[in-house]
């Protein structure tokens, strides 16, 4: 027969015994601590009480004594004065007599045996203890007898009272002779020894009544102290035992959920219910340019604002946060241990503690760094290819005009020069014929020219003839090969070198080539009017500046990267109207890059373009061979 099982303990029920068990300690400690106290300060209020007492009787005795030294000098010199005081003198026990007559009424008067106690000349700091211990220690045996005295004292100081009465009456009628004033001093005296003698025994049972408050106030607080003490290290070794238990339980808990998140390819996080990041696995750290421990205690949701890469999902995300929902996979930027960007994604729930109190939010991170770029890879790769087939295509479609155009022009003047060659106007028209033929073979000659250079630049089998060339020489040979017309006489051509011009270590016949093609666009691109320079000077860093700048139609900056590359153009019927083919940029920057320098190209539209090729320190030959060149 197999015994049930015990369902396991829910964390209600839990939280709920533990509660009843804190309760109940709790709540004995605070009775026992409330006890303690009560019971303290009753005793101490007890001695405070038999101290006013003591001292009240000390006040009462006095006033006895003077009362009766009154009577005595009033008996002999029949002085008013004298009785006057022994009224004021015996004012202070008929006080404390009022005070305890209105304590002793079936309902006490308090009001009035206040008012009593005070006509007693007691502090008024005292007056509350007298009337308690009067009123909740009649019942002691010790301050019973002392009250019992008092009363006794009470009704001999009435007698007294009476005595210096009667003397007074006698004196005021003139009939006290020595013999009646002997008599009356007698029986003051004997009224004063007796209240003497009671107020002694008075004094011995208030003495014993102190000292069994003070035994009381010591008892009380040892039995309070060792009840407290007990159960106050009742209550510390439960709650270490439980605490030993249950840090024992969460070191092996947080132990294997370490191991786990160590050992996962995704990251572990935690934020408290301030924002506040409180926990990462070191995953994080691996991929992270930061050290071990950094990002603990910042502001997580300034990180969520600062590093993702969505806004709306972002907004969405802090929305979901703020009413303590989940969110999943919001993409995050970070900077990577190789100093470049990495990319992630976090997804988080809220979370609770046992008694569903919420503490903030708990979540997992994936590394997509290499999903990002390997993404970001195939589209680049797609839109070059994209790029490079319409660059083709365009290429292709501008190849066939600009060969056709000047192949049709040298087969048709071919054929009127074979029809016409003996003809009587042969000189001149076939002149001019002859001349379109040799411009339209040159310019196509060009077009072919530059697509084989450029094909054998981006294959490599290109290699610098390098000679010491004068500038000056480069510049004649260039404006020779140019001619008039490249400015067809309407565009300004101005030069602008150092003097003495330097002499440059390059291969003449491309850098001529880069020049040639540089000013061909210029002067292509530059309307009627216009100027274009082209000017030389020493950089800073100490190597060469050659720069075309014309002040033509200008490029959009958005446009400046697709002139640059192969093939490229603006527009391509634009392109058609000039006579382009997209190669002269690229060919001229190819060429100054296999120079170990560099093309840049400043442009805007409607305000021209300046081209500029630097080339390094090394190409400026030194003094000895500028001498001998």
């Amino acid at each position: 027969m197999s015994l049930p099982s015990r369902a396991p303990a829910s964390p209600t029920n839990i939280v709920r015994s533990q509660a009843r068990s804190y309760a109940f300690i709790v709540g004995l400690f605070l009775g026992l601590l409330v006890v303690a106290l009560g019971t303290s300060w009753a005793a101490i209020d007890l001695v405070n009480a038999t101290r006013a007492y003591a001292t009240g009787e000390g006040r009462y005795s006095k006033a006895q004594k003077m009362a009766v030294l009154d009577l005595n000098r009033y008996a002999t010199s029949h002085n008013t004065a004298d009785y006057d005081a022994f009224q004021r003198d015996i004012a202070v026990p008929l006080g404390d007599h009022a005070g305890r007559v209105a304590l002793e009424q079936a309902r006490p008067d308090l009001a009035a045996a206040a008012r009593g106690f005070l006509r007693g000349q007691n502090h008024p700091d005292d007056i509350g203890g007298l009337i308690r211990l009067f009123r909740w220690f009649s019942w002691w045996k010790p301050f019973a007898q002392a009250v019992n005295d008092w009363r006794v004292a009470d009704g001999q100081i009435v007698l007294l009272i009476a005595r210096g009465a009667g003397l007074h009456e006698r004196i005021a009628a003139g009939t006290l002779d020595e013999a009646a004033r002997r008599a009356a001093l007698e029986e003051i005296e004997r009224l004063d020894a007796a209240i003497t003698d009671r107020e002694n025994t008075f004094s011995t049972h208030m003495g014993e009544a102190a000292r069994g408050a003070t035994l009381l106030v010591v008892l009380g607080l040892g039995v309070s102290t060792v009840l407290l003490w007990s159960i106050g290290v009742l209550f510390a070794t439960r709650l270490f035992r439980r605490q030993v238990a249950l840090d024992r339980q969460l070191a092996g808990s947080e132990a294997r959920f370490r191991d786990y998140a160590d050992i996962a390819s995704d990251w572990y996080w935690e934020m408290n219910a301030d924002n506040r990041i409180n926990y990462m696995s070191e995953r994080i750290y691996d991929i992270m340019n930061v050290p071990m421990g950094t990002v603990i205690d910042f502001d997580g949701i300034k990180m969520i604002r600062d590093s993702a890469t969505d806004p709306v999902h972002r907004d969405e995300c802090i929305r979901a946060m703020a009413e303590r929902r989940p969110f999943r996979l919001l993409r995050m930027r970070f900077l990577a241990k190789d100093g470049g960007l990495g990319y992630a994604t976090i997804s988080g729930k809220p979370a609770y503690d046992i008694a569903g109190n919420f503490v903030g939010y708990r979540g997992v991170g994936e590394d997509i760094t290499t999903q990002m770029y390997d993404a970001l890879k195939l589209k680049d790769a797609k839109a070059r290819a994209e790029d490079a087939n319409r660059a083709k295509s365009e290429f292709l479609a501008n190849m066939s005009h600009e060969l056709r155009t000047p192949l049709n022009a040298i087969l048709g003047f071919s054929d009127v020069i074979g029809r016409r060659l003996f003809g009587p106007d042969a000189s001149e028209r076939y002149a001019e014929y002859a001349r379109d033929i040799h411009g339209s073979g040159t310019h196509l000659l060009g077009i072919i020219n530059d697509i084989l250079d450029l094909s054998k630049i981006e294959a490599g089998h290109t290699v610098l003839d390098e000679t010491a060339v004068a500038l000056n020489s480069v510049v004649h040979e260039v404006r020779t090969l140019l001619g008039e017309r490249a400015t067809n006489g309407v565009v300004a051509f101005a030069v602008d070198l150092p003097q003495p011009p330097p002499v440059l270590r390059v291969d003449e016949r491309k850098f001529i080539q880069i020049l040639v093609n540089l000013l061909s666009n210029a002067f292509k691109f530059t309307p009627e009017g216009g100027e274009v320079t082209l000017r030389a000077a020493f950089a800073p860093d100490g190597g060469f500046d050659v720069s075309v700048r014309d002040t033509g139609i200008g490029i959009a900056a958005e446009d400046i990267a697709t002139v640059l590359s192969p093939f490229g153009q603006v527009e391509s019927a634009f392109s058609r109207r000039h006579h382009g083919t997209g190669l002269g940029l690229p060919l001229a920057k190819s060429l100054a890059e296999l120079h170990g320098g560099r093309l840049t190209l400043q442009s805007s539209e409607g305000k021209g373009t300046t081209v500029t090729v630097h080339l390094p320190p090394g190409r400026m030959v030194s003094n000895a061979a500028r001498g001998a060149a």
